[in-house]
């Protein structure tokens, strides 16, 4: 009996192997028969055939090789398709011919996965790829939807709002996440409203999603749910509410913005100067003002900067100040600030940072007060002017 029960075990094992197989191993060049544009492209057939590979890169490269064909590799798109679930995790440059670098940003190489880069492919192809997207949208495998949602998000179609306004419902997060940030690339006012429901999501990375979708957006509506997201639990979610509120052309969210300056995550509070920057009002100075003695030197340079974009003279003792400041990036932003300003009040402590240690913080001292200088040509005297003529040829 047992004897029966192994050989049963080993014929399931088989099949389990040969369905496996059938999934990623070598596609044939009979397999192309009868699609249409495969059989007269002997690259598309090679790279098609290099889906099947057993090494994860392999497939990945020829899938990123089929998606820089666009048009010409339309006979790979079942192909394509049929690897959105293979979730493979690599982490190693995928080649892609002239683009063999294109996961590799700063010796840092980002994390991505076969079906992942199938989707971009299918988003390079293009219209004739959102069809079998939108019926891969409705898979039931969830990797599958996941990537089909993200292809559908970056191809420029009217068919792929649809799907996507379906998929931010999907009972899995993940799917829900990536079709946040799909919808956040439509310029379709019906994707508003479910994006806003998205900002309530259970999961943080479907709220955040929402909240970065929404600033890309020109709909006021999403103004007051942005402000309220900036009281979000998860940092992430605040931090990327207060990035879309800066890019709101709307003044009703100030005063939430100048509350999270005082967030207990720097990367929020960074952003909350950042979008308070782009505001053309005066009621933010003061608050960006206490942020150059904040402890994140990340959240003092990017508050020198926006006051830097502010027309209001009541910054620039604090901006002097921050001449001073420990970290070079953070002096280098004060003395570009100055420089905006125009303000003769700053000769004297930019005049001083033409000898500091940092090249960059001389340089922008050096502008600084080549601008002053263009403003009120007599506020500088003759000696201080050779000094900064001189710097200026250095």
């Amino acid at each position: 009996m047992r004897r029966y029960l192994c050989v049963a075990s080993a014929v399931v094992f088989c099949s389990v192997l040969l369905a496996l197989f059938s999934t990623l191993g070598p596609i044939s060049a009979d397999g192309l028969a009868g699609v249409p544009g495969g059989a007269q492209d002997s690259e598309v057939r090679e790279r098609i055939s290099a889906l099947g590979s057993a090494n994860p890169v392999e497939r990945a490269s020829a899938a990123c090789y089929l998606g820089e064909m666009r048009e010409r590799a339309v006979a790979a798109i079942p192909y394509l398709v049929q690897m959105l679930g293979d979730d493979a995790i690599i982490t190693t440059p995928v080649d892609c011919g002239e683009r063999k670098s294109w996961r590799l940003r700063d010796g840092f190489v980002e994390e991505t996965s076969p079906g992942r880069v199938a989707a971009e492919a299918l988003a390079s192809i293009g219209g004739p790829a959102v069809d079998p997207l939108i019926n891969a949208a409705r898979a039931g495998d969830y990797r599958v939807r996941v990537n089909a949602a993200h292809a559908l998000g970056i191809i420029h179609d009217d068919r792929t709002v649809e799907p996507l306004l379906a998929a931010i419902a999907d009972g899995e997060w993940r799917v829900r996440q990536e079709a946040a940030w799909g919808l956040g690339l439509k310029s379709d006012p019906r994707v508003v409203q479910p994006l806003i429901s998205a900002l309530l999501d259970r999961e943080w990375q479907v709220r955040k999603n929402a909240a970065w979708a929404l600033g890309l957006q020109g709909d006021a509506r999403a103004v007051a749910p942005l402000a309220d997201a900036l009281k979000d639990a998860n940092a992430q979610v605040r931090a990327e509410a207060a990035w879309a509120l800066g890019l709101k052309g709307d003044h009703t969210a100030l005063a939430q913005l100048a509350e999270a300056l005082r967030d207990a995550d720097a990367h929020v509070r960074d952003k909350a100067a950042w979008a308070l920057g782009l505001k053309g009002d005066h009621g933010s100075i003061e608050p960006l003002m206490a942020a150059l003695k904040d402890e994140s030197p990340n959240v003092r340079s990017q508050a020198a900067w926006a006051l830097g974009l502010k027309g209001d003279r009541r910054a620039v003792e604090a901006l002097m100040a921050a001449l001073k400041d420990e970290k070079a990036a953070v002096r280098s932003q004060a003395a570009w600030a100055l420089g905006l300003k125009g303000d003769h009040r700053a000769i004297a402590s930019l005049s001083a940072a033409l000898k500091d240690e940092d090249k960059g913080v001389r340089q922008k001292a050096s502008w600084a007060l080549g601008m002053i200088l263009m403003r009120d040509p007599g506020s500088i005297d003759g000696e201080g002017e050779k000094e900064v003529e001189g710097d200026l040829s250095n």
